[in-house]
């Protein structure tokens, strides 16, 4: 098992999509709404379509046994299940025979491992390839389209964005590591990516210093993140010179000793507030860079971290197709209205977790893990990914993010989403609690929502604290 045997299975693959494409087959693709999955089809979609061949693409954000007969009677030739579709190899092979392919970095059963009698799941952790670290599934589709044609490793930026866009900049400084590092070592070998230790604050080329800051949202800066004022008196305070020649600099304009006074000033801020863990501060706000020269400065596409935000907020807002537009070329009105709706989702993701951090008595601090109480904030049916924010504020950065909402008398909803450095595995988590209240919605290790009945509320905390004692080993 291991990497030789992994790249083997992708060359299969490879050879079954050529002729997919020689025979002009009605290829489908089924795609998990989020960044990851809007990348992962894409980049599928865009070789396909430049060889030659046939494909289109539907998001969704859960399959069930219905929705596949569905599929099936739609009479398409082949099926692709991208970032989705994991432990569903049994109802594939009955409705669709020979003719699908899975292509996700979930956790897959080891029965799931040795009935791919057809070698027809893309997986890493089938060749004991860490998929939660090491490689996305728009990394996967990627290193396929790269065996159809190598011609197609301009399109090495995108895998970069998904990975990103499932937080697997794990390594040290942030960087990324196995083959999500092998991916960005060809953007930079064509130039088609830069990477540099830098400050990791937004729009940095563009804005001036202090909206730069305000304009910050991962990681999240409670007090700054959205208070250009707050930020500029900070500076101020601080000495930092803020303009050249009568023009507001930016962080790119700066010195090194410059930048240095900038995390100082931060982490004063927050020590002067009486906070703790401000020795986080450094890890979130000093990092590798991954940045696209192609694109505009200024633009959510030139910066990798803020093109997978901007997905991520395309599927939220149910316009993957948006975002999948983009990722095939799309500029102009695509670009400007994901734009605005990121800008709508972080102001009233703002206004949420500052009422959250605000009112101490709704955080309960459990040593590895924290208890949201989110109820009179959010109602039952907000889907609660933007809690990843949480994840990234220095206070949490090593705790799994539980978050609360009552339902009614009979469930409560309960989102998990992992800190920055957590050791939890959600997957695990989810898996042993699966008995106990129903999972409506897992996203790899990154996050999850299950209800669970009041009677089994502290059955759910014990599995939570049992997996992450596990986890940390």
């Amino acid at each position: 098992m291991g990497y030789k045997l992994f790249y083997e299975n992708l060359n299969l693959a490879s050879e079954k999509v050529k002729n997919l494409i020689t025979e002009r087959k009605d290829t489908f693709i089924v795609s998990n709404s989020s960044c990851d999955g809007i990348i992962a089809a894409g980049l599928l979609v865009s070789a396909i379509w430049k060889m030659g061949g046939k494909a289109t693409a539907r998001f969704v954000n859960s399959i069930s046994q219905e929705s596949l007969v569905n599929l099936k009677n739609e009479n398409h030739e082949f099926y692709f299940f991208t970032e989705i579709g994991t432990g569903l190899s049994e109802s594939f092979n009955k409705l669709f025979s020979n003719d699908w392919i899975v292509l996700d970095h979930s956790k897959l059963s080891f029965s799931e491992i040795v009935a791919d009698d057809n070698s027809a799941i893309l997986n890493p952790w089938k060749f004991d390839i860490d998929g939660n670290k090491e490689i996305s599934s728009g990394g996967i589709s990627y290193l396929l389209a790269k065996r159809l044609d190598k011609a197609f490793s301009d399109l090495s930026p995108l895998p970069i964005v998904s990975a990103l866009g499932e937080y697997q900049d794990i390594g040290d400084k942030r960087s990324l590591v196995g083959l999500n590092n092998e991916i960005l070592q060809d953007s930079i070998k064509n130039a088609s990516m830069q990477s540099e230790i830098d400050l990791l604050l937004s729009f940095k080329e563009s804005l001036p210093i202090h909206e730069s800051i305000a304009n910050t949202f991962f990681p999240y800066l409670h007090g700054l993140t959205s208070n250009s004022d707050k930020c500029l008196e900070l500076l101020k305070s601080a000495g930092i010179d803020l303009k050249k020649d009568g023009r507001w600099k930016t962080i790119a304009d700066l010195s090194q000793e410059e930048k240095f006074l900038i995390i100082e000033s931060i982490k004063n801020y927050y020590s002067s507030r009486n906070t703790s863990n401000t020795e986080n501060l450094e890890k979130l706000l000093i990092g590798y860079t991954y940045v696209i020269p192609s694109e505009e400065q200024g633009c959510h596409l030139y910066d990798a971290r803020k093109f997978s935000e901007l997905l991520n907020v395309c599927a939220l807002r149910m316009k993957s197709a948006i975002g999948l537009g983009i990722c095939l070329g799309e500029r102009a009105e695509y670009v400007k209205q994901a734009e605005r709706d990121v800008e709508e989702f972080n102001e009233s993701s703002q206004k949420i977790i500052s009422k959250i951090l605000k009112e101490k008595w709704r955080l309960s601090d459990k040593g590895p893990y924290v208890l949201i109480n989110a109820n009179g904030i959010l109602e039952p049916d907000y889907d609660g990914r933007l809690f990843h924010l949480l994840g990234s504020h220095y206070q949490f950065l090593d705790k799994l993010i539980v978050m609360k909402i009552s339902i009614d008398e009979n469930y409560s909803k309960f989102f998990l989403s992992s800190g920055y450095e957590s050791f939890a595995d959600i997957e695990q988590i989810v898996k042993e609690s699966s008995n106990i209240g129903p999972v409506l919605e897992t996203i790899g290790n990154v996050y999850a929502q299950i209800k669970i009945p009041p009677a089994q509320e502290d059955s759910f905390m014990s599995i939570i604290l049992k997996v992450i004692k596990k986890s940390s080993k």
